[in-house]
């Protein structure tokens, strides 16, 4: 089991690292031509679709590697129900989004135009598409092609940016147009992967595969929804109570913090599936302390890095215009190891069917981080709102090491403290490093 997952952790990491990359890239292009206002109102327009895919894609995706996992349904049919689930949802995401933008947009993301907004509802299609399909390749352990289309999504953006908004000079429509063109293009090439995995597929809606998914589906979708939000709200909280161009500052800080737990996230990315397939419980049971300790340990040492660089990287990267996101950025990197901690131990209790447990957690994080943004942002500007998210998150990770370990029977010492035989799991993830090096 090690060894499998091993491996496909290393590729998922390593494609992790090359999309920061290309996404770091692609974001300093668009902070530096935009600069922080224009930059606030990018991160604030996409943010309306971004959270309609959220709020309606009923958590079908996730629900997809569970029964997949499990071997219930054929990989057809999943495919066509879930293209119909795609069409019908898209519609529905649009007409909401419709009434959001004409009748409440003043009020929700006021300083925004209109014509961005409508502009930004394009993207909804495309990502709901990536959001419900791409995971039938993570459900059947494609994760080489599961990441090429990672991959290729960021490089696709970093090219769009650089003719749009480079050469172009279409300032925020150029950022807007790169989301809603690369998801766009690659959902195409999704599609014929996907086809070739599946070989064929009938468009016709299955009545027991919709019940199951939207029974499995709609426990994740709540949490989901919460977990947006907890991350989601602050922006518009932070242009309610001041203005757009803190919107960019903090926004710039979010997104760098936001990479840290990509490693966390690419192995709890592959851990999904392998909690759903095991039948083994005490294979489970000693799985994920070995992986949770370890990777949570060796980000938060990166993030101490972090702290110290991160002033010289935010003016080197973004320039002195930015330097107001140093501060928000070094708070929030607390609030980023607790979340990779948290992603990882998610994955182990969706993966055991629980994923109702996840909902509760982030919805009580959600109600503190809310609470706390209303009162610190009013009073101490980004740097409350930053605050509010760190210690939130924290108190998410706290709460899941509690639930994980009566789930699973583990116990919290074996959960966080370092062990002796740790060390030979990284004798062999560098053996397995050096060798895909090599191949």
């Amino acid at each position: 089991m090690l060894g499998a997952f091993t491996k496909n952790a290393l590729i998922t990491i390593v494609t992790q690292g090359i999309i920061f990359l290309f996404g770091l890239v692609t974001s300093v292009i668009i902070a530096r031509f935009l600069g922080p206002e224009g930059k606030g109102v990018y991160s604030l327009a996409i943010l309306l679709p971004t959270f309609l895919v959220y709020f309606t894609n009923l958590g079908i995706g996730h629900a997809t590697v569970y029964y997949l996992g499990k071997e219930k349904y054929s990989p057809g049919v999943v495919f066509g129900n879930n293209i119909l689930y795609t069409i019908v949802i898209s519609i529905l995401a649009i007409l909401i989004g419709l009434v959001i933008i004409f009748f409440f947009s003043n009020r929700l993301l006021p300083g925004v135009a209109t014509k961005y907004l409508l502009l930004a509802l394009l993207f909804v299609p495309g990502q709901l598409f990536l959001s419900l399909i791409l995971y039938i390749l993570l459900g059947l352990q494609r994760i080489n092609k599961y990441n090429f289309i990672l991959f290729f999504r960021v490089f696709l953006s970093f090219v769009l940016v650089g003719i749009l908004l480079w050469s172009f000079h279409l300032g925020i429509k150029a950022a807007i147009l790169t989301d809603i063109l690369s998801v766009l293009i690659v959902g195409i090439i999704l599609f014929i992967i996907t086809l070739k995995e599946v070989k064929s597929f009938s468009l016709k809606f299955n009545k027991e595969y919709l019940h199951d998914v939207l029974s499995y589906g709609i426990q994740f979708y709540l949490g989901s929804i919460l977990y947006f939000l907890h991350s989601g709200i602050t922006l518009p909280l932070i242009n309610f109570f001041l203005n757009p161009m803190l919107v960019g500052f903090y926004s710039l800080s979010l997104g760098l913090t936001d990479k840290l737990w990509l490693v966390s996230d690419a192995v709890g990315t592959v851990l999904f599936p392998k909690i759903s397939a095991e039948n083994d419980e005490s294979k489970r049971k000693e799985f994920t302390p070995l992986i949770f300790r370890n990777i949570t340990f060796l980000i938060a040492i990166f993030a101490i890095f972090l702290f110290f660089i991160g002033r010289w990287l935010i003016v080197l990267l973004y320039s002195s215009a930015f330097f107001e996101s140093v501060k928000p950025f070094r708070i929030l990197l607390i609030g980023a190891v607790a979340i990779s901690g948290w992603k990882i131990l998610e994955n182990d209790i969706k993966g055991r069917g629980k994923p109702i447990l996840n909902t509760y957690i982030t919805g009580f994080s959600v109600c503190l981080n809310l609470i706390m943004n209303i009162i610190f942002i009013p009073q101490y500007g980004i740097l409350g709102a930053a605050w509010a998210t760190s210690i939130s998150y924290t108190i998410v990770l706290f709460a899941a090491i509690i639930v994980y370990c009566r789930v699973s029977g583990n116990n919290i010492a074996d959960l966080i403290i370092l062990q002796k035989s740790d060390l030979y799991y990284y004798l062999n993830f560098f053996e397995s490093l050096k060798d895909k090096i090599k191949s």
